[in-house]
């Protein structure tokens, strides 16, 4: 972690020679003090938003987060919450009324609802891992959401019993899959993410989806309620074709699993038009290269009808959501170092609405960031510089973007930054454009 945070303290360092005023600096340990936005969730209404709040603690070396709320003309800003415990995952409720999040306890993370109207919290699950994807079912009444459910790992031989007081070399791990380690994560458990639902009022969770497959990434109820769309790769050989996956549907009620989509490539993050007509889901074609371009898709609900509605963008695509009336498809994109809030009709015409979008953190160079679109079309997002982390900004249809939080002034309003300049050059090789930054 330390790594990471100096690195971006560097970054801010390296230019100083540049600086024309008396201002000190950025120093290792001001890193400490800066904090992003991330996860910003805008009300169906548009008028608040609710979103992840990132600090540092010098004393633990680590990042925690809590959830914080605004108005969208950015007045009544304050903590959602009193508890001082990581929370993550705030997602509004149908009708606007409540708050379903999750959060930090002794025993691990759990499911947690939040009601605007008096500020009551209430507790809704006793789970054996930490949730993620929490998605509200249309009518409010339930939430699903995916979790790791552990294995046993494979037995060879049985271990003698350590004696009393013995201090032995840890046991062997032995493992059966192609991928039991991670970058980042080091070893991984034995087991698999599976989907779930649970009472918005409370109670047990039942499980969904069965079976040696991983059913991550982003869930998506049918307007009805009654299917959840999601994308796995279910496939007998899917350690060795690991870059292959599809669109399925689950029945809440029966528990049964219907293939959609039928591609060699990623099919995924599938999300149902407010009509339950039609899905949006990102996908390729795999041709087995480094770089592929991610296009978004829209088929029928059972699958026929395959259509590509950015294939004149020469752009990969992420972050789905559809328009409130159906007409259209939020996205981002990636373009020359900006990242960028588009719309997309039907018809396949794309219309650019925000740049600068911010990524969700301040330790590495990357772009991304985090969006989300209201009932009426405003939209809450990232918003971010080479000279600042993300704040929080709303595009009210019409109207220009407002940065509604300034979460760092107390801390780069009293430190100069390195100047950041952006470089093209000709690939010696090709001829192509190839661009770069200097700092």
């Amino acid at each position: 972690m330390f790594r990471n945070l100096l690195a971006i303290s560097l970054l801010f360092i390296i230019s100083y020679s540049y600086c024309q005023n008396t201002r000190e600096p950025f120093q290792p340990l001001d890193v400490f003090g800066l904090e992003f936005v991330s996860d910003p969730q805008i009300a169906p209404d548009g008028s608040r938003v609710v979103y992840r709040r990132n600090g540092y603690d010098i004393m633990k070396d680590r990042r925690f987060g809590n959830l914080w709320i605004i108005n969208s003309d950015g007045t009544d800003h304050r903590k959602l919450t009193s508890r001082e415990v990581n929370e993550s995952q705030a997602r509004w409720s149908p009708d606007g009324k409540r708050l379903a999040f999750s959060s930090a306890t002794e025993e691990g993370s759990e499911l947690y609802m939040y009601w605007m109207d008096t500020g009551q919290i209430a507790k809704l699950s006793q789970l054996e891992r930490s949730p993620g994807n929490l998605t509200w079912s249309p009518n409010g009444k339930q939430l699903a959401f995916t979790m790791f459910v552990a294995q046993k790992p494979p037995v060879v031989a049985d271990m003698p019993r350590k004696p009393k007081g013995a201090k032995w070399a840890d046991k062997p791990r032995i493992t059966d899959r192609l991928k039991h380690e991670a970058d980042g994560r080091g070893y991984m458990e034995p087991g698999f993410s599976h989907i779930f639902i649970i009472p918005s009022e409370g109670g047990t969770a039942r499980q969904l989806t069965s079976d040696n497959y991983n059913h991550g990434g982003a869930l998506s109820f049918s307007p009805d309620g009654k299917d959840i769309y999601f994308s796995a790769n279910l496939t007998e050989n899917w350690e060795y074709d690991f870059r292959n996956s599809e669109v399925y549907k689950v029945n809440v009620d029966s528990g049964k699993i219907s293939q959609l989509s039928d591609q060699q490539g990623p099919d995924g993050s599938p999300k149902v038009s407010p009509d339950g007509r039609t899905v949006a889901f990102i996908s390729f074609k795999d041709k087995v290269q480094t770089y592929q371009l991610r296009q978004l898709n829209i088929m029928n609900t059972d699958g026929s009808g395959r259509k590509i509605l950015t294939a004149d963008l020469d752009r990969s695509v992420a972050g789905l959501q559809w328009a409130n009336d159906g007409k259209g498809i939020y996205f981002m994109y990636d373009d020359k170092g900006n990242t960028k809030v588009a719309y997309v009709g039907l018809n396949g015409k794309v219309r650019k609405l925000a740049d600068n979008l911010g990524g969700n953190s301040i330790g590495r160079p990357y772009g991304g960031g985090a969006f989300s679109v209201s009932n009426n079309g405003s939209i809450a997002y990232t918003y971010a510089t080479p000279y600042h982390p993300a704040e929080l900004a709303v595009l009210n249809p019409n109207s220009r973007v407002n940065a509604i939080t300034d979460l760092n002034q107390d801390v780069l309003g009293q430190r100069e930054l390195g100047q950041v300049k952006e470089v093209w050059y000709k690939s010696t090789v090709d001829g192509r454009d190839i661009q770069g930054w200097i700092i």
